[in-house]
């Protein structure tokens, strides 16, 4: 239980942390960097501006993609082999509007990795193939992934993928959970500590992580987009549960 309760603390001792500034070692950012005015911090506020782009960039450009999706892994996004020019898909399919907000409009710097793009818009696939949690009783091995990162960084790519599919191994109900609470809340950090005996599970030693809800957010992302959209889930765990009171 050393491991649980390292990441407990580290759980603890960051609080609810901001989404726009949750970072992995080694340079793997999961979270955005999503520009506000200067003024004093509110998780909350910056959580709900990144739910908001989320569901505005995803849904209009779900084909695209969900085919982007598909030719990427934790740490590169082959945006040349989708057909995509990276420094024009923004501006073309008009997501940067996805950060004006009713009375509060976001700067227009808007600043994020491939990476980033990424988790958020796993999780915007995983949600908008499962609008209820999948039932998860049947056993599930992860299939071997398909990587883009090459070289030096494909060992670390690799060890977040696997990381990402344990946890939704070990813990689906509260990985799905987790995705389905607003970004920068007590809710979200409840659900991401709910996850510690996961991830105490999934990771591996001398892994060296910053365990903030959001980056738990991602990891969780990734795993249960691949164990439920990617993967082929049994008809058991297709079929939602009862609805619950």
């Amino acid at each position: 239980m050393k491991i649980a309760s390292v990441i407990l603390g580290a759980l603890v001792a960051v609080g609810i942390g901001s989404p726009a500034l949750a970072q992995v070692d080694p340079d793997i950012q999961l979270g955005s960097k999503i520009p506000v005015r200067p003024e004093k911090p509110d998780p909350v506020r910056d959580g709900l501006v990144r739910d908001r782009y989320v569901s505005c960039a995803y849904g209009p450009h779900q084909k695209q993609i969900d085919g982007l999706l598909v030719i990427s892994d934790p740490l590169t996004v082959d945006f040349e082999g989708a057909g995509i020019e990276e420094s024009k898909m923004f501006r073309q399919w008009n997501i940067r509007e996805c950060f004006v907000m009713q009375g509060d409009a976001v700067q227009s710097s808007i600043s994020f990795s491939p990476s980033a793009f990424r988790y958020m818009m796993l999780e915007a696939a995983y949600l908008r193939a499962h609008p209820k949690v999948p039932t998860n009783h049947e056993i599930w091995a992860a299939k071997p992934r398909d990587y883009v990162t090459s070289g030096d960084m494909l060992p670390t790519a690799k060890a977040l993928g696997i990381m990402s599919d344990c946890i939704a191994s070990q813990d689906p109900v509260n990985a799905d959970k987790l995705l389905r609470t607003a970004s920068g809340t007590k809710a979200e950090k409840d659900a991401a500590v709910a996850l510690v005996p996961a991830l105490s599970a999934c990771i591996v030693a001398g892994q060296q992580l910053q365990l903030k809800p959001a980056n738990i957010r991602g990891f969780a992302a990734d795993g249960m987009w691949q164990r439920f959209v990617v993967g082929a889930p049994s008809a058991g765990e297709n079929t939602p549960p009862e609805a619950q009171d």
